[in-house]
Parts: structure tokens; sequence; C-alpha cells
């Protein structure tokens, strides 16, 4: 049987750093600090559960957005201090949990890499903290505090997050740290005061705690290394008709028949759009260029393809890469396959290579393999610099 495992995010009181969100709540690079750190954590295959702690005031939406995130399983309040908080969030944790990790929700840089370290000394050996050493000069008042001297920078450290114990080590000294009024700067030094040893793990330079402005820049900078990257599905099919001109990919193929629809039809520009759209989370075709309208009746497909790459670009996104592939039995997509492929790359304003069309047939199967119509599906590969995205919700 396997060790199960829950992590407490302690967001503490909730600090302002001057603006008119909870710390955790501001947001970084469109998004709130805090969810960033839910998503690095969930994606941990060590945590099994998520307990949250908040302050008293978060509105009661952004608190059940929280409470459907994967793997939490309860939200509480947050206390005066850190450690108040902490010990709200170890009620919430499921008895049978053998482990227990402590994350400091303005840390959304951890790695899974650090949580599977934590995990696995916490485990073996009772209790684990990630530290990094200090790369500054030391020093250290004399007595009186009139003057400094220098200390041997290699006898300190500095203590991340998360920090991870054996469950009965923590709430023993969480109970001798109410027992005796003690006050930790870290669940660890709890820990070290009731008695037992905390092993250092190697920490992580990038797991940063953000909790002043100049913390928070630093953040954005940070993530302009990490590129966004968003992935987005587009599919569409239109029925041939006879008497419509036949656009594909932006480029007009001789054929008998064309794509009927209230556009030109064009399935492949279609596909490609509203796979964009996925990635970038901005809604689909028909919402931008409504049916049944006259505004865009017979519109080009090369205008809807073209609004899709400025509101990518108007995000802060790039297209990386772009795979689509055309279902039907006529025309034959191969000796085309191409002249599509730069057309399309010319629309988005992208290298050829980052662009792949395909043709396939059904082999006489379905509508298309009776040559009643043509269907196209498309997938997206975008980066983003997240700093630049202009979408800045206040909870995902």
């Amino acid at each position: 049987m396997g060790t199960t495992c829950a992590i407490v995010v302690a967001g503490g009181a909730g600090l302002r750093m001057g603006a008119s969100l909870p710390k955790q709540f501001l947001p970084l690079g469109g998004r709130p600090i805090l969810d960033r750190t839910l998503a690095a954590l969930a994606v941990s295959p060590c945590i099994d559960s998520i307990i949250v702690a908040l302050p008293a005031n978060v509105p009661e939406p952004w608190r059940d957005a929280i409470g459907q995130y994967p793997k939490v399983i309860m939200t509480v309040d947050g206390g005066v201090e850190r450690q108040d908080s902490v010990r709200n969030a170890l009620l919430a944790v499921p008895p049978d949990a053998d482990l227990i990790l402590v994350h400091d929700g303005v840390r959304p840089f951890v790695s899974p890499d650090l949580v599977q370290r934590v995990h696995g000394t916490a485990r073996d050996h009772g209790a684990a903290v990630p530290v990094v050493s200090v790369s500054e000069t030391v020093k250290v008042w004399n007595a009186g505090g009139t003057s400094l001297s220098t200390v041997d920078r290699k006898t300190f450290m500095r203590a991340q997050t998360p920090q991870g114990f054996r469950a009965a080590i923590l709430r023993e000294a969480y109970g001798k740290a109410a027992d005796s009024g003690l006050v930790g700067t870290d669940d660890a030094s709890l820990v070290e005061a009731a008695g037992y040893p905390v092993l250092a793990v190697p920490g992580d330079d990038r797991n940063i705690k953000i909790t002043t402005p100049d913390e928070l820049g630093m953040a954005e900078g940070l993530l302009r290394e990490v590129p966004d990257l968003r992935i987005g599905l587009g599919g569409d099919a239109h029925r041939l008709a006879e008497g419509r001109l036949l656009w594909l990919g932006g480029v007009q193929v001789p054929y008998d028949r064309g794509l009927l629809g209230h556009s030109d039809g064009d399935v492949l520009l279609h596909a490609v759009a509203d796979a964009i759209y996925g990635a970038i989370g901005d809604r689909d075709i028909g919402y931008h260029f409504p049916p049944g309208i006259p505004e865009t009746k017979d519109i080009s497909s090369r205008k809807i393809l073209s609004h899709a790459r400025t509101r990518m670009a108007e995000l802060g996104f790039g297209l990386l890469g772009l795979d689509a592939v055309v279902v039907c039995e006529e025309p034959r997509i191969l000796p085309i396959a191409e002249m599509l492929r730069t057309s399309i790359a010319e629309l988005l304003a992208v290298p050829v290579e980052r662009v792949s069309i395909k043709g396939k047939t059904t082999e006489g199967m379905g509508f298309e393999g009776r040559k009643e119509g043509i269907s196209a599906w498309a997938v997206a590969l975008l980066r983003g610099d997240a700093g630049q995205s202009k979408q800045e919700t206040p909870w995902r």
C-alpha cells in the first residue's frame, strides 16, 4: 500500500502588499498567484489531497472556485498568523494521511521534482525542509548592536516550502507549540522544538516567495522564462453543393462543386481559426461571426482567420505549430497540400515549417466517403509571454 499524502497550502491572513486584493490573489501573468501555485501542486503524483487556508474575507465565488480545483478537498479560514492558518488546516487533513506537506500559497514556481524530494525524505526520515545556500556575505550585530562582524555564510541556509512531515510528528509539534505558546517562523522550527530532527533537501532558487512588490516583479521576469503553452482543437464540416466555388485553406481549388455555408464555407480555415480561438479561450467562430446576419453573409474565411490571428497577438500569443487534416474522397489533397500549407502560413504570418496539412479519405464511409461534404480538423499549439497577456481575471 502506498503512502497517502496531503498538502496544506497556507495563505496566511492575506496581506495586501498595497493592493486592493489579498496578495495570493494578485495577478501574475494574468492569473492569480494562488491559481498558479495550486496548478503546480495538482500535477504532482505525490499529492493525494490539498487543503487551502484562505483569508476570511475572500469572496464566496472565489472560495467556491478554489474548492473545485483538482485535488482540493476543503478550504478553511486562515488565521492572524501563518501558524494559525496551518493549525486550522490540519483539522481538515484526512485522518488516514501518512504524510503532511505544508506550502506557502505565494510560491507559484514549486516544481514536481522538489515536491518529490521533500515527500521521499519525509517519508523515510520523518521531516524534511528544502534549503538553498546563501550567496551574499552574512553579517551579524555584535553585543549592543553598535558594530557588525562577518560570519561564515556556509553555515547558513534559506528555508523554503513545501516542508514535509510524517503526520503524527507535525500534529504533535503543533500541539506542543499551542501548549507552550511557541510561535515559529516555519513548520520545521516547531518540529525541531518538539525534539525531532529535520533533514535538509536541495531547494530551488526559482521557488521564490512573493511577499513584496519587488518580488512580484521578479516573478513576472521568471514567468517570461517559462512559456505559457496553450493547445486548441478545431473542427468543421460543410456540405458540397452545385454552383459554389470550393475554397480550402484560403485557396480556390478547381472542383465541380463548392462548400455550402453562410460564409465561403472554407472548412479548413474554419478548423484552424477555431483551434486558435480554443487555445486562447476565446469562444468560437459562431460567437465572433454569428451566422444568419447580413454582415457575415459570404464573408471570406481569410477574414475569419485574420481575426483569430489578431486576437492571438492581442493576448500575447504566437503560433508554435499547426497540424490539420482534411477529410474527403475528392478532391485529392496530396497534390495541393503544399499550396494549402503555404497559404495558411502566409495568413498567419509564420514560417511554413510550422504548418502541416494532410489529407485523409474514409474509404467510402460516411458523408465524406459518399462525396456529400468535406470535414477538417486542426490542432494549434501556442506560446505566450504571459507577462504580456491583457486578460487579468480575478480568478480563473
